[in-house]
């Protein structure tokens, strides 16, 4: 029985164990790491009445562009003003100045002419409060703006700072031990010649786990198909948090990873999804609590699987409070098939077609053609029952490996 992949990832995530211990990192730092503990407001935001707009306060009476105003004063970003106001003056201000009392209305300065006599008439009346902030009207005093369990993003990192935070209490990540087995499998700085292949697999999985902000990765190397071999390598990787094999989790002879695994004491969880690329998928625990993935060997599986699955369940043991994959829906640019049983991931790029982001799909060869990845800009999914979609139907496209650009052209 296939597991579909929404069940995987949910049985999968109630094994994950919260994060144990946290440390204090400087602002600087912050960036990419998981909240610790709610961030709230040190005072209002804004702190103060504050200009929207450049030009003059005044007191609003309705007949602004009536009166003359004597300006009694000048008001700067980082200035108080006090003093006697009577009726008809007005305050020059600046953006993000401080509105003294008794001035309650901003008009912008592109309402105003300023005669020879130095008086300042407005050409249009203004509505009572206009382009002031209220004290108070982003946020309050306490109230909780960043909450624990955020993954912090460079918009976090400016709230961080505007309300007096410099060390940040952040999880620690979780330990993770990479094994990559395979006895066709060679090191890139290794030559590979006939039947032998290139260890891509665990260079990708690395690399997807430090953009994730892991810390403490161990590489196990390139384990041969030799049983005894992988049950020695799989008892050292069982001391991390999460242990991630690729390769030998499918049904053939050379495929013993799920028995190993069953002779070192891990639980099997569930062995098989219904997802193309990366149906033999091997999930279990450990008596200790190391969660154990068994990726198939195809890259593009592999990499499908580190966005879908090891993504989420590494976020969630850092204490992400959010870490489901989250698709961007857009519209097919041409036909897409699905002769599979379950969900699809199609490799793809966003393109421009008439002046509308399209998704377009990139021709592949299947699981083991890391070349269309490496072309590609995510993937997008095919809901399991459905075996084909139209050009304008709107897909789930993931972004999974890494931001969106697109060049001068």
């Amino acid at each position: 029985m296939f597991a579909s992949l929404e069940d995987t990832i949910a049985r999968a995530a109630a094994l994950v164990r919260a994060p144990r211990k946290s440390r204090a990192v400087p602002l600087t730092e912050a960036g990419g790491e998981v909240l610790a503990c709610d961030i709230a407001a040190d005072r209002n935001i804004p702190p103060f009445p504050r200009a929207a707009m450049d030009g003059f306060a005044v007191v609003w009476t309705g007949k602004e562009d009536r009166t003359s105003y004597r300006v009694i004063g000048t008001v700067a970003p980082g200035t108080r003003w006090s003093g006697e106001c009577a009726p008809g003056d007005c305050v020059k201000i600046m953006t993000g100045a401080a509105v003294p009392p008794p001035f309650d209305t901003v008009i912008q300065v592109e309402q105003s002419q300023t005669g020879a006599d130095g008086f300042v008439r407005f050409t249009d009346k203004a509505p009572p409060g206009q382009h002031i902030a209220p004290e108070g009207d982003d946020a309050r005093k306490g109230e909780v703006l960043i909450p624990t369990g955020t993954v912090l993003f460079p918009r976090h990192v400016a709230t961080l700072a505007a309300v007096g935070q410099w060390e940040i209490p952040v999880f620690e990540r979780p330990s993770v031990t990479i094994l990559p087995t395979g006895s066709e499998l060679r090191e890139p700085w290794e030559p590979a010649e006939g039947p032998m292949i290139r260890n891509s697999n665990a260079h990708f999985v690395r690399a997807a786990l430090s953009r994730l902000g892991a810390r403490e990765v161990h590489y196990g190397g390139i384990v041969t198909d030799d049983p005894e071999s992988i049950r020695e390598r799989i008892r050292e990787g069982l001391a991390d948090d999460f242990l991630i094999l690729s390769g030998g989790v499918s049904e053939g002879e050379a495929d013993v990873v799920p028995q190993c695994l069953a002779e070192c004491g891990v639980e099997k969880i569930l062995h098989k999804v219904a997802v193309k690329p990366g149906k033999p998928l091997y999930v279990g625990r450990s008596p200790s609590g190391t969660v154990v993935i068994g990726l198939p060997g195809n890259p593009v599986a592999v990499m499908v699987h580190m966005a879908m699955l090891v993504k989420p369940l590494f976020l969630k043991g850092s204490g992400a409070r959010e870490y489901l994959p989250k698709p961007i829906y857009l519209p097919l640019a041409g036909e897409a098939h699905n002769r599979s049983i379950g969900k699809k991931f199609t490799p793809a790029r966003i393109v421009s077609k008439g002046g509308k982001s399209v998704v377009a799909e990139i021709p592949s060869n299947g699981s083991g053609d890391f070349i269309s990845a490496l072309r590609a800009e995510g993937v997008f999914e095919i809901p399991a029952g459905i075996s084909r979609l139209a050009p304008g139907d709107l897909v789930g496209f993931h972004p999974v490996w890494g931001d969106l650009f697109q060049d001068e052209g």
